[in-house]
């Protein structure tokens, strides 16, 4: 039987095991974040940006709860319950410079629920692009590419928008189906709607892709616009060929398009069974012909030939060890020049897959529609700070490592509040001299940086 009141003091291994009540957290490296988010005026961003008000006194706050959430991301969580893993909310409260920290997952999921509306959601969004667009190093980055994809994101409850459709991984599965923009080259996010997942890869997207070119077109020169196959609509080739943009966009390989495909007779060969080729052609009712550039590879020799067979020429022989790829464009380059420029898009695969892995973007979920998008907007939001953090402060291999990494790096570390005289001292518990030292040149370079942008707050005014 369990003892209530048990005295025997306990031991592993000759250890004595003994409790105590001084402040401690596992996430002391979290104060390189905290010092981070003061010279970039996060605090102030946030408390404009959400819009919700608060009146109570005895209140958290916006920015408390938002901490709470972003520290929940960089911790690795995935779900609201998962603010367990924050452990001492009082060291991190004090870190991060706020009243507390919340002690209850419905206080976030409260908070993100009073986000009710399309109106709410698009507000929030360009809040933060106001506020990023003052953050990202746009004189280092000068051009890049515009690219758009999607993803599907299973659910497993009853929430709004939940719907069945394309769901490569759980076939059957009701599911969400974000629209998301990127910087191919630099990798940020510029935008994000979340959708219903019953909806097609296109859906929505010429006011989505208005929005993202509106975003960024005074920043930096786009190149053009690459996407995928999801995203090959005539409404959208126009719209972009009305605003004078390169395009490269994947192709279907539709019945019209197999036959044009197995119809060439000319094709050149730039490596070790790859060829490329290209014709003219033009969909019944779109107008004109287009430009089409069409990559084969043999299976034999080439070991990770990508595309896909033309099935309905499956009991052609002379087509039974190559694979397929076609795109559309309206670029002048030789059709090679224009598969390597389109190649890249294979980073906003990554970017995706980094989203999902390390900034949970599949996960919190919640019953109402736009709270979950509220709650993606926070989190791309996480993602690109991250990336701005990476980019200004760490070196040339860190800064292509993943959160995942650096998570026990740099923020997994022992941290024990304390004081010295009236001030409050963090003693973060570092063994490795070089990491010792590296941290030091961290928060040093962290505290002498000032943002591209005019952002008008107190930290970085006194800098």
């Amino acid at each position: 039987m369990m003892q209530n009141n048990c005295t025997t003091t306990p031991k592993v291994n000759k250890v004595r095991i003994v409790f105590t009540r001084r402040k401690m957290t596992a996430y002391g490296g979290f104060a390189l974040i905290a010092a981070f988010f003061e010279r970039v005026c996060l605090t102030e961003m946030i408390e404009k940006a959400v819009p919700i008000r608060e009146c109570s006194p005895n209140g958290i706050g916006i920015y408390g709860k938002v901490i709470a959430f972003f520290a929940m991301v960089y911790a690795g969580a995935d779900r609201f319950s998962h603010l367990v893993y924050l452990g001492n909310k009082d060291v991190l409260a004090k870190i991060f410079g706020v009243k507390r920290l919340p002690d209850a997952a419905t206080t976030l999921t409260r908070m993100f629920n009073k986000l009710k509306t399309v109106k709410a959601a698009d507000a929030l969004s360009h809040s933060i692009w106001t506020y990023l667009a003052e953050l990202i190093p746009w004189n280092t980055i000068q051009e890049d590419w515009l690219t758009f994809d999607s993803s599907v994101l299973p659910r497993y409850g009853e929430q709004e928008g939940a719907k069945k459709g394309y769901n490569p991984a759980k076939h059957g599965r009701p599911s969400h189906h974000p629209l998301l923009a990127f910087l191919n080259r630099s990798k940020y996010v510029i935008h994000l709607w979340n959708r219903s997942g019953n909806v097609a890869s296109w859906n929505n997207i010429l006011a989505f892709f208005a929005d993202s070119y509106n975003r960024i077109n005074d920043h930096i020169k786009v190149l053009g616009v690459i996407a995928d196959s999801g995203f090959y609509l005539r409404q959208f080739i126009e719209k972009l060929e009305e605003e004078h943009l390169t395009y490269i966009i994947a192709v279907r390989l539709i019945r019209p398009i197999q036959r044009q495909i197995y119809s060439i007779t000319s094709w050149k060969e730039i490596a070790k069974g790859l060829s490329v080729s290209e014709f003219s052609f033009m969909h019944p009712l779109w107008g004109k012909e287009r430009r089409y550039i069409v990559i084969r590879q043999n299976i034999i020799r080439r070991k990770k030939a990508m595309g896909k067979t033309l099935p309905l020429f499956a009991n052609e022989i002379d087509i039974k060890d190559y694979r397929f790829s076609a795109w559309i464009t309206n670029s002048k380059e030789p059709p090679y020049d224009v598969w390597t420029m389109c190649k890249p898009r294979a980073n906003d695969e990554n970017t995706i897959k980094e989203l999902k892995e390390d900034f949970a973007l599949g996960g919190f979920s919640m019953k109402k529609f736009y709270a979950v998008e509220a709650a993606m907007v926070l989190r791309v939001l996480v993602y690109n700070l991250f990336l701005l953090f990476r980019h200004e402060f760490l070196g040339k291999k860190e800064k292509s490592q993943h959160l995942k990494t650096l998570r026990y790096k740099y923020f997994v570390l022992p941290a024990q509040m304390g004081s010295n005289g009236r001030e409050a001292v963090l003693r973060i518990s570092v063994q490795s001299r070089r990491i010792w030292s590296k941290l030091s040149s961290l928060f040093a370079r962290i505290s002498q940086y000032i943002p591209e942008g005019d952002l008008n707050c107190t930290a970085v005014g006194n800098a």
